[in-house]
């Protein structure tokens, strides 16, 4: 353990959220003062941020000469490792079938569909530009979310406390350091972070869980997109859909 592992778990866990938080909080008021969201380039710049703390938790992996095993990228295929494929293979399977039960979905069911986006109903793509984009990110999000928060953290937590712990203490950083979407949506999207973390404990692998991750950011932004698409087709505003929610 060095003090570049130490300063790297201050910026996944605390300074990386923290910014994000208060970054997306201005980005709402802007827009609520006017500003047009350019989200091509919103998507672009969450990327590279991203990115950038992967190439930084490679380089230090690599300088280090540390086992690619540790960081979760080994491979076992054992009955654990098909259990959790068969799993993630359901919730793909599940996922993919709500989605396609949108474009049957009436007037007042979209309007409560949207109404649960809440703060996040910003990042949903409107146009097939958007959505190109978007899967782009879910790409990233897929990779370098599972890297840093299943890989990382629950390494360098795991040296200060037990394994349960270390995994119980990154899934629930991983929820809060969503908050910016809602407080509302902090259970659910740590809910959906444990399972990923359960996969990687599961399999001992990363692979199965990025995918998934990945699976689960473009179902969403597929299926975001499709409800912004029809309710705007049938007129439903998000101050239509708190009218009907009550």
């Amino acid at each position: 353990m060095t003090f570049i592992d130490h300063l790297l778990f201050l910026i996944i866990a605390i300074v990386f959220p923290i910014s994000s938080y208060f970054s997306y909080m201005a980005l709402l008021r802007r827009v609520d003062a006017g500003e047009q969201v350019d989200r091509t380039k919103l998507y672009m710049q969450t990327a590279a941020g991203h990115w950038v703390l992967f190439g930084a938790t490679m380089a230090l992996w690599i300088g280090a000469d540390r086992s690619w095993e540790t960081l979760g990228f080994g491979w076992q295929t054992d009955k654990l490792f098909f259990a959790g494929v068969a799993l993630t293979l359901v919730v793909i399977g599940f996922l993919w079938g709500q989605a396609r039960q949108v474009s049957n979905s009436n007037a007042n069911d979209l309007a409560r569909f949207r109404q649960q986006f809440g703060r996040a109903d910003l990042l949903v793509p409107r146009n097939g530009n958007e959505l190109g984009r978007f899967y782009g990110l879910a790409l990233t999000a897929g990779i370098v979310e599972e890297v840093l928060w299943r890989g990382f953290l629950i390494w360098y937590l795991g040296y200060f406390m037990p394994l349960w712990a270390a995994a119980v203490l990154s899934t629930v950083g991983f929820g809060v350091a969503h908050s910016y979407q809602g407080v509302a949506n902090v259970p659910k999207i740590t809910i959906v972070g444990a399972a990923f973390t359960g996969i990687y404990l599961l399999t001992g692998s990363l692979w199965i869980p990025m995918i998934l991750h990945t699976v689960i950011d473009v179902i969403q932004g597929k299926l975001g997109y499709e409800v912004i698409r029809l309710t705007d087709e049938n007129d439903i505003t998000e101050n239509d859909a708190a009218v009907l929610e009550t």
